[in-house]
């Protein structure tokens, strides 16, 4: 495309004046050369070769009205230069040259005309009236200023009188067109029609000095009438760059009208000029004719006119806006959810029949306080949620009603604010029925249906729990010796008979703190609340009870144990579970029917005594980040954000072992709210808008507060929506509560992306899909061949691509460590890339400095 050079208009208008100023009086203004036409030809030209340049650049759709101005300068150029050779008529001849003003006068109001055509929705016949009435009131102030003096007799030779009346006229008719037409117009172009408005006066303005010039023959006069048509020109090529602007933002689509201030500047100007003209012309003993007296009527009439249309007008708005406002009333009242509004102190202004029942607003009660009809619970957090504020993002909202009749009914509430009232539209629903079988079905999810004990979900979550301080709590795996063969022998069912006596003895024989949960199979857990003396003297009752023999129908069966034990640190839930499935295998080696503590945890022993809420403070705990490249471009696109925790003994430990000790001690919460927070806060920070990657950890999301938490973070940033990716692998939507799902769509409807992780290695993506609104899926390629067969890896990275790119899903690439195959990517594939072929673990600061130096990327993936 074409770039053209913009000259300054302001220069460019100096310029021509300032020409005017040397040329003028030497022109012969007549048969002979007129130098002063000469400047003409050349701002003419000028403008329309800018305005034929500049509509080049946009839509076939947008560029007619402001070629008619382009060949309206053209026209005036033509007509210029005929005059300016010396090639014109006499003063009142009319020639070639005043045939070409002629027609390049009619383009300012043939723009007009086009760009109201586009208006969509406009009171035409009001639009009319506003035209006449203001073309009358400019021929009456015509009249009396210009008309008048060149019809006294002896003003005006007769052969100029026509002349004279159209250089007079012409300025009411175009400019009372264009005002009329330009008063209201699209959003997009409402700055273009202001500028043909004011070139339209300008023109006009041209005309009446051109009128008064040949009633009064002078320099003076006729220098202003050129100055007015370069102006003119020039504003006119101001109209054109204005158009271009809008039409390259995609606005002009737009048809809603908007009103136009220039327009009715012009509306307005002539209306007081009439009377200000016909009250001069008194004062100054000016002669007013009977043709001005007939047009002061006429625009006495369209007044009149004008105000029976907007009675009639605001009648049927009226009733519009009576019979929209009684539809909404009928579709809220109908609808059975309730719709309800409160005002700043949480009083309720409106409720609909629904809504009345749902929050058991009695008919008495005008307008009560909404904190009043909840339950205890709930009054402080509602208060916060609906006057604190969720800025960009309001997750619904859940609440419990006051029933005095049994179990408080619950709602679901989605609200936001109407602006500038203080007020807000809450959305009401009863969910009581749904919330009964999400926590029955999250209870089922979290027990064996065999045993009825805990299960291993149950497990873990009470692993994270926090402990009173200066507890302790060690974790006994156990399994079964000799099972196998009760399966083989008895079935089956005698083996379920056997687990559940195996749960009844383990619940017996230990104490109400303690916590006992089948894994799965002949595997059990106990989580024992204490020291690890108390766990040992528990593991040693565990292998003496169940080595007791059991009684499974007619027959009777002896069946051990074997219990791995390790203490539950900092390092958390799976870390002491792999420990005590180390010991259990220890204990297996030892000969079964005995336990074996794990003592190899000095990473776990160290942590013990480090609290991680301290550790946020003293700065220890940090973010890294990886690069992520476009593979097509090479640039940096995002980040992908790790924490990681930079112990003063033990070195910087990975970000499992830090969730594993914040899980320990309660405070997993608050670490995701600051991790979050300072990721976003970090990358905000970094120049261009870079997409942040931050993962969700499984076991460790609180999805209550997710919304509220991803909201605060983003606006404290200054953030848009867009730039943050919550990315979660299946083992997160399998293991958190039920509430994360309707938490991920919240966030997603804010403009949050969403990335599920690890593709491909669990569930399918179009089971996922059913879920969850997913933008990209992460897919680590280490996965999905074996080490450097780069072929099969693009082969099925593609078919993952294209299968994805189906449901608008982004492939996301992960671990590549080969500069082979990152190329091969950028090659046949569009996605983004992160992996050690790219800069890994980086500081903000570091990733600042790679910000400064883009080449560096490049350069890190060739050099691996």
């Amino acid at each position: 495309m074409t770039r053209v050079r913009r000259a300054p208009l302001t220069a460019v208008l100096l310029a021509a004046l300032l020409a005017l100023a040397v040329t003028v009086p030497f022109s012969a203004h007549g048969p002979g050369p007129e130098w002063d036409n000469m400047v003409l030809v050349l701002v003419g030209g000028w403008a329309a070769w800018h305005a034929h340049r500049l509509t080049r650049r946009m839509r076939r759709r947008d560029r007619l009205p402001w070629q008619v101005l382009g060949a309206s300068a053209l026209l005036f150029a033509l007509a210029s230069l005929v005059s300016g050779l010396g090639t014109g008529v006499a003063l009142g001849d009319l020639g070639l040259g005043d045939l070409l003003v002629l027609l390049a006068a009619f383009g300012p109001p043939v723009s007009a005309a086009l760009l109201g055509g586009r208006v969509r929705g406009t009171n035409w016949p009001l639009l009319v009236v506003d035209g006449v009435m203001v073309a009358f009131a400019l021929v009456v102030v015509a009249d009396v200023l210009v008309l008048s003096p060149a019809l006294s007799p002896g003003a005006v030779r007769g052969d100029l009188l026509p002349l004279v009346i159209g250089y007079g006229v012409y300025p009411a008719l175009a400019i009372g067109l264009v005002g009329a037409l330009c008063t209201v117009s699209t959003a997009a172009v409402r700055r273009p029609a202001t500028a043909v408005t004011a070139t339209t006066v300008l023109v006009g303005a041209s005309s009446a000095l051109q009128a008064v010039y040949i009633v009064v023959p002078s320099t003076l006069w006729a220098g202003a009438a050129d100055a007015a048509v370069v102006a003119a020109l020039v504003v006119a090529v101001r109209a054109v760059r204005l158009a271009v602007a809008a039409a390259g933002t995609g606005v002009p689509s737009d048809t809603t009208p908007v009103v136009n201030a220039a327009g009715v500047a012009v509306q307005v100007a002539a209306l007081v000029g009439v009377p200000v003209t016909l009250v001069a012309a008194i004062v100054l003993d000016m002669p007013v004719h009977d043709g001005a007296i007939a047009c002061t009527a006429v625009v006495i009439t369209m007044l009149l006119v004008r105000i029976v249309l907007r009675i009639r007008e605001s009648g049927r708005v009226q009733a519009d806006l009576v019979r929209s406002e009684d539809d909404f009333r009928g579709l809220v009242e109908a609808s059975s959810d309730g719709v309800a509004i409160v005002d700043a102190e949480l009083r309720l202004e409106f409720t609909s029949p629904a809504a009345r029942t749902l929050l058991g607003v009695l008919d008495s009660d005008l307008h009560p306080s909404l904190l009043d009809l909840l339950h205890d619970g709930d009054r402080t957090r509602v208060r916060h949620e609906l006057t604190v504020g969720t800025g960009e993002v309001a997750p619904a909202l859940h609440l419990r009603v006051q029933d005095a009749g049994g179990e408080p009914r619950e709602l679901e509430v989605t609200h936001h604010e109407r602006p500038g009232s203080g007020r807000r539209v809450l959305h009401l629903r009863d969910v009581t029925t749904r919330r009964r079988r999400e926590r029955e079905l999250e209870r089922m999810a979290f027990t064996d249906h065999l045993t009825r004990l805990p299960n291993r979900a149950m497990l873990f979550q009470e692993m994270a729990a926090p402990t009173t301080p200066g507890g302790q709590r060690c974790l006994l795996v156990l399994d079964l010796d000799g099972f196998k063969a009760v399966n083989e022998s008895a079935g089956h069912e005698a083996g379920d008979l056997l687990l559940v006596e195996v749960a009844r003895r383990l619940q017996s024989l230990l104490r109400t703190d303690d916590l006992v949960a089948r894994l799965g199979g002949d595997e059990f857990a106990v989580l024992v609340a204490g020291a690890e003396e108390d766990a040992v003297e528990a593991a040693q009752r565990v292998v003496d009870v169940l080595a007791h023999p059991y009684r499974v129908g007619n027959r009777s069966f002896s069946v051990g144990a074997s219990v791995g034990l390790a203490r539950l640190n900092p390092g958390g839930g799976q870390v002491a579970f792999r420990q005590a499935d180390a010991a259990l295998g220890a204990a297996k080696q030892a000969g079964k029917g005995c336990w074996r503590v794990h003592t190899d945890d000095l990473v776990g022993q160290a942590a013990a005594s480090s609290d991680v809420l301290a550790a946020i403070a003293a700065g220890e705990v940090q973010l890294r980040y990886d690069v992520v490249s476009t593979s097509d471009t090479g640039e940096v696109y995002g980040l992908h954000s790790a924490p990681v925790w930079a112990h003063p003994e033990l070195g910087v430990l990975p970000a499992p072992e830090l969730w594993a000790a914040a899980e320990r001690q309660g405070c997993n919460g608050v670490l995701q709210q600051w991790l979050l927070r300072r990721a976003c806060a970090e990358v905000a920070a970094l120049d261009g808008e870079l997409t942040l990657g931050f993962d969700l950890p499984a076991g460790q999301v609180h999805a209550d507060e997710l919304a509220g938490e991803v909201a605060a973070a983003l606006a404290e940033a200054g953030m848009v929506p867009r730039q943050l990716a919550l990315a979660f692998d299946e083992e997160v939507l399998q293991t958190s509560s039920a509430g994360l799902i309707p938490a991920l769509h919240t966030v997603r409807a804010a403009g949050v992306h969403l990335c599920l992780n690890d593709f491909g290695m669990g569930s399918t993506l179009w089971s996922q899909l059913a879920r969850v609104p997913l933008d990209t899926v992460r897919v680590d390629v280490r996965g999905l061949a074996a080490p450097g067969d780069h072929d099969r890896t693009m082969r099925v990275l593609s078919a993952i691509e294209s299968s994805a790119a189906a449901f608008d899903v982004y492939t996301f690439a992960s671990g590549v460590g080969s500069p082979e195959l990152y190329e091969a990517i950028r090659a046949q594939c569009q996605m983004a890339v992160t992996g050690p072929v790219l800069p890994t673990g980086l500081t903000a600061d570091q990733v600042a400095a790679l910000l400064r130096h883009p080449s560096a990327a490049g350069a890190a993936a060739l050099l691996v």
